[in-house]
């Protein structure tokens, strides 16, 4: 017999030790602890928040419906943050997704959430209504772009160094001051940045604070997951010393961004517009209203969901 319940704090351990086996036997070795360390580290509070089903008091699959604030244009939405979607090895094939993802829409109407985010395989969860939504610049800016386009910059003065809990507050300030952002508390603000195994840095000018990063390095350099500056102008400095640090280096810029998508297409050898997540949309007028307030430009709202043109924006760090 299946059981069916939404966990307990208490039930950590077990739905962190899931996961672990679910993913690493799909795709490579997982540590959620780490790789999410926001929701499973020793201060994560994601466990609560996962749909479970059992069979002889064993998990066999789980899901998490993670709620998230989300502020646009002075309007708060709620959100969804979907993830962990994983079933036994030996119990697929007996339509469990259907269940967890039935749970997911009983959690949000519940908790009267606008909308849920999720990454995955388009055809997967175009099946339960989830949509291709949102969009973002990403560009890739190599050693060759910065020596000839940067040249004359200088970063005299300029340093990062790993983020401290002392640095929080100004790095939150900036996040908050967007026009849109999902809510992060001040204390798990470096475990959110942590997030995909992300190291956060606090960028300098002097010894002053003018802004923070959230990098993932990699073979060929890094991808810059957030980005975040007290002043734009200082991008071309900031950018040249990363490149210098670590080599090529993956942006991204949100549809609001125009200075940075502008810098992107600029100094990049090659950028794109690419969609943000797959969304699945429960109050759609409030989410087109208060998008709309952005004023970054979009489409209507269409019978399938929104058009890539409209401007929603989940940042990496904020997705699970």
């Amino acid at each position: 017999m299946t059981e069916a319940s939404w966990a307990r704090p208490q039930d950590r351990d077990e739905i962190v030790d899931f996961c672990d086996l679910v993913f690493s036997k799909a795709h490579c070795p997982h540590d959620f602890t780490t790789l999410l360390p926001k929701l499973y580290g020793a201060g994560g509070d994601g466990a609560a928040h996962h749909f479970l089903l059992r069979e002889d008091g064993h998990i066999v699959a789980t899901v998490l419906a993670y709620p998230v604030p989300v502020h646009i244009a002075g309007q708060t939405l709620l959100s969804l943050g979907v993830g962990s979607v994983s079933t036994h090895p030996r119990c697929r094939g007996r339509s469990f997704m259907q269940t967890l993802l039935a749970a997911v829409d009983d959690k949000a109407r519940e908790l009267g959430a606008d909308f849920a985010v999720l990454g995955g395989q388009r055809q997967r969860y175009e099946h339960f209504r989830y949509v291709h939504a949102g969009y973002q610049l990403r560009g890739t800016l190599t050693p060759d772009n910065v020596r000839h386009a940067l040249r004359t910059v200088s970063c005299e003065g300029y340093s990062l160094a790993p983020m401290t809990q002392a640095d929080v507050p100004a790095a939150l300030a900036l996040h908050t001051a967007q026009p849109s952002y999902c809510a992060r508390r001040e204390d798990a603000f470096l475990d959110v940045l942590r997030s995909w195994n992300a190291r956060p840095v606090t960028l300098t000018l002097d010894g002053t604070f003018i802004g923070y990063a959230s990098l993932i390095p990699g073979e060929r350099g890094c991808r810059v997951q957030e980005l975040l500056l007290a002043d734009e102008g200082h991008a071309p400095a900031v950018l040249k010393l990363l490149s210098g640090a670590y080599g090529e280096l993956s942006l991204i810029a949100a549809p609001w961004e125009a200075g940075r998508a502008a810098r992107i297409a600029a100094l990049c050898d090659d950028y794109a517009i690419v969609h943000n997540n797959c969304v699945k949309f429960y109050r759609p007028a409030r989410v087109a209203a208060a998008l709309s307030a952005l004023g970054c430009g979009g489409d209507a709202l269409t019978q399938t969901g929104f058009a890539l043109p409209l401007p929603l924006f989940i940042a990496p760090a904020d997705c699970v």
